[in-house]
């Protein structure tokens, strides 16, 4: 019992709600417990780890591209800037949430009460089609970037303690700040929970695999089939679920496509906001599902071999045949177009 209300009272203290009897109470815990002391000590240094280090897109590509005759791509379109955020209110939520990882409380400060979707007076639905990309800015001041093939609903007014939203497909997000209402994305295959964040997600149908990607901020993941474990992302890393039926998931640094740039705007896994298709050591196959969406293409595979095809690269101009072109001089294939439909052979 002590332990909870020591971790209540602490919650409160790093929120700036605490009220002047609670603060004498807490203090008082402090006194008599060095784990707890040593605790809210540990918090402050949650966040210093350093910068995770760039990684180089194999330069082949380059040479690759000017046998066929590719134009310079032109000038990257910068990745709006986020805003910047008070320091000390988001230091401290931070630290609340740092918390959580290393006592048992997590609980109370991320709970699971997420209800369902009939208490909703009006819900929305914007559906992104194949090829092209969408934004919108919800009733908060969030804003939401759809890539290609993606689905989000939404209530017209966020009229409940959580405002939450369903995806399904790629999204952008950068959700507008307020402790008081935490911001929640649905999905076929885990819940995603922010404060005030800007980060990615993927979890469409048909890929194997679902990642979300955090640029700024902190959120908490909880699989719908391990909901039990509360997993925090830190800034500049990439949560993957490789098997979306198992419970098996990595968390590594992001990945730069630019070794000169390791800013925003060279993140290889929100590229697509640039309108840039970019892989590094990435299967045949999934570049196939990645380029559909970005061409509005359907690609077949006549050849299973030829799936598994490793290839690292950077698009951004060229058309589905430009692309094919230049990965036909690392790999042997061949491939010819129907109508929308590409043959792999």
């Amino acid at each position: 019992m002590t332990d909870q209300r020591f971790t209540e009272l602490l919650g409160k203290r790093l929120a700036g709600e605490i009220s002047p009897k609670e603060l004498i109470e807490l203090k008082e815990l402090l006194s008599k417990s060095t784990v707890h002391r040593n605790e809210y000590e540990n918090l402050t240094g949650y966040f210093n780890d350093e910068k995770p280090g760039t990684n180089n897109i194999d330069s082949v590509f380059e040479k690759i591209k000017q046998q066929i005759a590719v134009p310079e791509p032109k000038p990257v379109q910068n990745i709006e800037e986020p805003v910047k955020r008070d320091f000390v209110n988001w230091y401290r939520i931070a630290a609340v949430i740092a918390f959580c990882i290393c006592s048992f409380a997590a609980y109370y400060f991320f709970p699971d009460n997420s209800a369902g979707k009939n208490d909703i007076a009006e819900w929305k639905v914007l559906q992104t089609p194949s090829g092209d990309k969408s934004k919108i800015i919800l009733e908060d001041g969030t804003q939401v970037n759809l890539n290609s093939k993606t689905q989000l609903k939404y209530p017209a007014s966020f009229s409940r303690k959580n405002r939450e939203v369903y995806l399904n497909g790629e999204a952008f997000f950068d959700v507008k700040k307020d402790s008081e209402h935490p911001f929640i994305i649905h999905t076929k295959h885990m819940s995603i929970r922010v404060l005030g964040t800007a980060f990615d997600v993927k979890v469409y149908e048909d890929d194997s695999f679902i990642e979300t990607t955090l640029v700024r901020g902190l959120v908490q993941i909880t699989l719908n089939n391990k909901p039990a474990e509360k997993i925090i992302l830190k800034p500049n890393q990439k949560f993957t679920l490789a098997d979306k039926n198992n419970v098996n998931y990595t968390i590594v640094p992001l990945t730069y496509y630019n070794s000169k740039d390791s800013s925003n705007n060279s993140i290889m896994e929100t590229s697509w906001l640039n309108d840039r298709l970019v892989f590094k050591n990435q299967t045949f196959v999934s570049i196939a599902r990645d380029a559909e969406r970005k061409y509005g293409v359907e690609i077949r595979f006549n050849d299973e071999k030829k799936k598994d095809y490793i290839f690292t690269g950077e698009f951004e101009k060229e058309s589905i045949e430009e692309l094919l072109n230049a990965l036909r001089y690392i790999e042997n294939f061949s491939y010819k177009k129907e109508g929308n439909i590409i043959y792999i052979y």
